[in-house]
């Protein structure tokens, strides 16, 4: 018999995918039993940044997002965004990569043998790259640039040169000593999968994106784009390390981590207390957003702007089909 408490949980606003939040909830899996419900009184709301729905429910809001997005908190009790801040008992960094696994547990992991991971190299870089919406210009910039030195493969929809996009990102990427790590936008904190990814793939990730990322995860195992005046910088020492075999060995000998220690604030016991505090505390003394009358007037000004053009354009129809 299932004796873990049973939590009543909604998950909104999550576009198309809801499975982010249901990663976010896997924290958790082993200390509660999620009732998932639509209703709108669901005890516990985790939402994300693709739409208001969230603000047609009155239990306690979790924030959790995959994008370079600030949490409003006025709007949620709770998040778990990309921000560098602090915010008492409301608020946890989670960078991308954490909830990507395989990726991260690369991170964990012992580097392998350098010198089997160097002879199992036949190519320069690799790349995977498919959505440019709204992409920054640096992931543009840096591409060309380092394949003015050497023809760069790029194995995603964008640029593609390897005769179509490749189905396993890692095994293409675990061919070359490089891989472009480029997020779509420079921000401190916000830290995705592509660096991850890159060190799953046994390579020397080439990063341009949170210019904080040597807080966490070890300089000596990585080239920052963040360190270099201007891309002939750049590129100059890209040369220098892949013309020195020695040197990029000494690049696969080194840990993912800073001091070799995962942080701590990165530790799965982290997110588990994080979450665990609200869901532990009498659910009446979790809600820690604005309920006075001022925090409800700034929630209903938003309901407005997220739901009245809507029915405004309803009515119109309505109108328009009564007089025909």
């Amino acid at each position: 018999m299932d004796s873990k408490p049973t939590k009543r949980i909604a998950i909104v606003d999550a576009g198309n995918n809801p499975e982010f939040l249901e990663a976010v909830l896997g924290f958790i899996s082993e200390r509660y039993t999620v009732q998932y419900t639509k209703d709108y009184d669901a005890d516990y709301v985790f939402h994300s940044c693709f739409g208001y729905d969230v603000l047609k429910y009155s239990g306690v809001r979790i924030f959790a997002t995959g994008e370079n997005i600030s949490p409003d908190f006025n709007i949620s009790d709770y998040a778990l965004a990309f921000d560098p801040i602090q915010f008492g008992d409301r608020y946890l960094r989670l960078p991308l990569l954490k909830l990507y696994p395989e990726a991260y547990a690369a991170l964990r992991a012992p580097r392998p043998n350098a010198e089997e991971v160097m002879s199992s190299k036949t190519g320069f870089c690799a790349y995977v790259m498919s959505n440019t919406k709204n992409s920054a210009l640096e992931r543009i910039q840096i591409f060309d640039a380092i394949s003015a030195y050497k023809p760069v493969a790029s194995g995603g929809k964008w640029r593609n040169n390897v005769g179509g996009p490749v189905e396993d990102k890692i095994a293409f990427q675990s061919a070359y000593k490089f891989v472009l790590a480029i997020e779509n936008d420079s921000s401190p904190g916000y830290l995705t999968e592509k660096f991850a990814q890159a060190a799953e793939s046994n390579a020397v990730p080439i990063y341009w994106g949170d210019p904080s990322i040597s807080q966490q995860l070890n300089p000596k195992a990585f080239i920052n784009c963040h360190d270099f005046e201007n891309t002939d910088a750049l590129i100059d020492h890209v040369r220098q390390i892949d013309q020195d075999d020695e040197a990029y060995t000494v690049m696969l000998h080194q840990p993912w981590f800073v001091n070799n220690i995962e942080p701590k604030e990165w530790s799965d016991n982290t997110y588990v207390g994080f979450l665990c505090r609200i869901l532990d505390q009498p659910h009446a003394r979790a809600f820690r957003r604005n309920q006075s009358r001022w925090g409800l007037k700034y929630e209903k000004r938003y309901f407005e702007m997220a739901f009245r053009p809507f029915q405004q354009s309803l009515n119109l129809l309505k109108k328009a089909l009564r007089n025909k």
